[in-house]
């Protein structure tokens, strides 16, 4: 779906009650290029139309900027600080001129948008209409960065997550780990997870008839440095079995020497690679900053049939279970068992790939999780808000 930033999005369901339908703005912080966009945004949009809800959906950063943001660019440091720099600087027009915009609209929705001291005066009238959404741990922001921008960018942040709990009458977030940072620090907080339109993935049983296994990562630049933790186990499994280890969304391969196949990620191209893997590769190290993660990879290979390998971290444990068809590693030898299992048994493939189709349709999918969204946003004015998630 082509984000436009000054298009409205009208729903038509004739069923609708003839009073004055609710005008919901989405103010996101990246274009649809962004995962986080698509998922966490973009891919409700037809199922709030249905329900009678008329959405716009505003771009606060340019494409640049976004590249940026999900490792695209490469360069010189400076070069990649100054896109940074750019990105606030975008943001803060952005809310400037939102803050016109926001009595026209019933309700306005920002999807982890970095919000500056000065919206708090602005914003706080407003409170009663006001959802802030984010999927990631911005309390803590990335573990290990050391450098200036980068603990700044921290900072910013935090400081910004402070400011959305004190502007917003609700922040929803993708997890429990994140769900509790916005409770310790005073907010109300409702868990809606990450989800995916199961009906864009086909199911595809993982029966090898023909051809290699292919082991298959997919993700964006920023996080491809987490496949360097599973490095040495891959080229065991390269050395003992006859499979293709294949990236999509990188330019070029983070892994050394390793044979491998790289693709880029088109939008267009996206569910029929993921369609194409035997195995789903989740690496990711045991951080504050990985714990407010969404899972996002395991359910598109779970929606799509696909067994996965992951990291374990707690997590990944309370959002896939032990029922989604993921095996979880703690160490490379875990890694070595759970790859070798999978490779040489078509069966259990079949099984967990069945079994992790079933959980994301019925907890994770798009069709679970929009009226989740829509009764949030009918009744968001009232004195006490559910919590609305599926599965601790």
């Amino acid at each position: 779906m082509k984000v436009d930033t000054d298009r409205l999005r009208v729903g038509t369901n004739s069923s609708v009650a003839r009073v004055a339908p609710m005008k919901v703005l989405f103010l996101v912080q990246h274009t649809e290029v962004s995962p986080g966009t698509r998922y966490r945004v973009l891919q409700y949009l037809p199922a709030l139309e249905a329900a009678g809800l008329l959405c716009t959906v505003r771009v606060a950063q340019s494409e640049g900027s976004t590249d940026a943001a999900l490792g695209h660019l490469s360069g010189a440091r400076h070069v990649r600080t100054l896109h940074w720099a750019r990105s606030w600087s975008e943001t803060h027009a952005s809310l400037a001129r939102l803050i016109s915009l926001l009595p026209r609209f019933d309700r306005c929705v920002f999807y982890r948008i970095p919000l500056p001291a000065w919206t708090t005066t602005w914003l706080r009238p407003y409170r009663n209409r006001l959802m802030y959404d984010f999927d990631d741990a911005l309390d803590a922001h990335e573990a290990g960065e050391t450098r200036i921008m980068d603990r700044l960018r921290g900072r910013l942040w935090r400081h910004s997550l402070a400011r959305a709990i004190a502007c917003c009458r609700v922040i929803v977030t993708s997890n429990h780990r994140n769900a509790a940072a916005v409770a310790a620090a005073g907010g109300e907080a409702v868990v809606i997870p990450t989800s995916v339109d199961v009906d864009r993935y086909a199911f595809t049983p993982r029966r090898q008839t023909t051809g290699r296994l292919v082991l298959g990562w997919i993700g964006t630049p920023s996080t491809a440095g987490y496949l360097a933790l599973i490095e040495e186990p891959l080229r065991r499994i390269l050395r003992r079995y006859d499979v293709e280890l294949r990236l999509v969304g990188v330019d070029r391969s983070p892994l050394g020497d390793l044979r491998v196949t790289v693709r880029p990620w088109r939008l267009e191209t996206e569910v029929d690679e993921i369609a194409a893997f035997d195995i789903g590769l989740m690496p990711m190290p045991d951080t504050a900053w990985t714990r407010g993660k969404a899972a996002l990879k395991a359910l598109q290979y779970g929606a799509s049939g696909a067994p996965t390998v992951a990291s374990w971290t707690e997590t990944n444990e309370q959002i896939l279970g032990r029922d989604l068809g993921a095996l979880f590693c703690r160490s490379a030898a875990d890694w070595d068992r759970a790859l070798g299992q999978l490779i040489e048994d078509q069966t259990l493939r079949e099984q967990l790939g069945r079994r992790a189709r079933d959980r994301v349709a019925a907890l994770y999918s798009v069709e679970a999780n929009a009226p989740k969204w829509i009764a949030l946003l009918r009744d968001l004015g009232q004195a006490k808000v559910r919590e609305t998630d599926g599965e601790r």
